[in-house]
């Protein structure tokens, strides 16, 4: 008797981001590898750096910021908004990664999620999507209490991290706010 095996491909697998804080960006600096001076394709930056009307980051997050970096190390582009006063530290991030399938994208939000603590589900914060807040560290001095928020939409998962520590609703909204750019 004669056996065959049928050969599977195994499913891709994700690692999430390791926790870490992101540095500061001082005046006149050059942007760390991985990041170029420019403006964010998904949210406007706020009265410093590209005002006008509508919805910035500035007022979403709560902070002035003065410099906008974009992130090429993901698909598509991420983005980075420094605050305008020393120790010039990072106050967001919006982390997009693209997938396979939704459903890899949703399973990778769920595993970034997992990443932190204190996870409160958000059904529906914008109609037909789910996401995650949860704490983790962003900003160095405020250990792991900083709040982000994750979302996937469609072949693409959204961390948008924030370096409060004082409310989850920060990210929340900054995510409510790109939801169509994705």
């Amino acid at each position: 008797m004669v056996s065959t095996r049928t050969a599977t491909a195994a499913a891709p697998t994700f690692t999430p981001e390791a926790v870490a804080t992101v540095h500061p960006l001082s005046p006149g600096a050059k942007p760390r590898p991985g990041e170029k001076e420019r403006r964010c394709p998904y949210l406007r930056t706020g009265l410093d750096q590209d005002a006008g009307g509508g919805v910035n980051l500035a007022d979403l997050e709560g902070d002035r910021i003065y410099r906008t970096t974009v992130l090429t190390k993901y698909h598509p582009a991420g983005c980075r908004f420094y605050f305008y006063a020393p120790p010039y530290e990072a106050v967001a991030d919006i982390r997009p990664q693209t997938f396979g399938t939704a459903k890899d994208a949703y399973d990778a939000m769920i595993l970034t999620a997992r990443t932190g603590r204190n996870l409160i589900t958000a059904k529906n914060f914008v109609p037909g999507l789910v996401g995650i807040s949860f704490q983790t560290r962003y900003f160095g001095p405020d250990k792991r209490r900083d709040w982000a928020f994750v979302f996937a939409k469609g072949k693409v998962m959204v961390a948008v991290y924030t370096q409060r520590s004082d409310t989850s609703r920060n990210a929340l909204y900054i995510a409510k706010a790109i939801t169509k750019k994705f």
